[in-house]
């Protein structure tokens, strides 16, 4: 009886952290779970970002016709999430150029104008 009162348990918080998560549930082995959340802190802690010289708009294509995802304030900082590649030319933040930056920032992954950021480094 015991045994099933403790999967049953396991199980429940199981489900419970996939529905405040929106993520997949796993259940960690004794010991394991700090060894889990060290890696995660450390993944984001090594984020290389950069920073809105001005507010700028998210958008899901590399053009600036593109739909808007969101907004990136000025001096705002964001983790860069992929190489920067070419895509529609622009003329924003006093410069003319077609390179784009894959980002997020408030959960939003999409691209922004390159010439509107500053690149920092680790955050």
């Amino acid at each position: 009886m015991k045994r099933k009162t403790t999967a049953g348990i396991i199980a429940s918080a199981a489900l419970l952290g996939t529905a405040l998560t929106g993520g997949v549930a796993t259940a960690a082995t004794p010991g394991t779970a700090h060894a889990t959340a060290a890696a995660t802190t450390a993944t984001a802690a090594s984020c290389v970002y950069a920073e809105a010289k001005e507010s700028v708009k998210i958008r899901n294509a590399k053009k600036v016709n593109a739909t808007a995802l969101g907004l990136f304030p000025k001096g705002r900082k964001a983790c860069i999430t992929g190489p920067s590649a070419t895509g529609g030319s622009y003329t924003l933040c006093g410069e003319h150029s077609s390179y784009w930056m894959q980002i997020s920032y408030s959960g939003i992954k999409g691209w922004i104008p390159m010439m509107c950021t500053v690149n920092h480094g680790e955050i």
